[in-house]
């Protein structure tokens, strides 16, 4: 899947990266990077027009189109504002997508991955520089749910 962030050319605004995670793990898809080679990434990232990224409300937005593969009523937690690992140096705008069961995301060929796991080449530049902080939210919110019973709303 080919997100839309690729397809855009950069001119400096802003991206949103929402990072799914569940059981420790962060989901990641296949993309076709800036220079046409396949990566694995995130699967929700957008470039954003109108000011104010951080706020939930654009968070939820950007979530809410990706509505047909992601079945959760969580909603992403803002994590960390950074430069883009790319030349031009965009503002990202980090946000954490908990999930209680794997199920309730479903990209073509998404699948979850330890942190430990984002090294080289196949993954993008931006997911090697979030990996770390990622990874620590992912196990974050395990241990949180496994205190949680399934049925609770969070």
């Amino acid at each position: 899947m080919k997100s839309s962030l690729y397809s855009l050319k950069s001119d400096n605004m802003p991206i949103i990266r929402i990072a799914p995670v569940c059981n420790g793990k962060i989901y990641v898809i296949p993309h076709t990077s800036e220079e046409g080679t396949s990566v694995l990434d995130l699967p929700m990232v957008d470039r954003i027009e109108k000011a104010s990224p951080q706020s939930e409300k654009t968070a939820r937005k950007v979530k809410e189109k990706y509505h047909l593969h992601v079945k959760s009523e969580m909603q992403p937690r803002f994590s960390v504002q950074y430069k883009s690992a790319s030349d031009n140096g965009e503002t990202v705008y980090l946000y954490i997508l908990p999930l209680k069961q794997e199920h309730e995301i479903q990209f073509h060929n998404g699948t979850f991955i330890s942190a430990d796991e984002i090294n080289g080449l196949q993954y993008s530049a931006n997911l090697q520089k979030e990996s770390e902080l990622i990874g620590m939210a992912a196990e974050l919110w395990k241990d949180y749910f496994e205190g949680t019973p399934i049925d609770d709303e969070v």
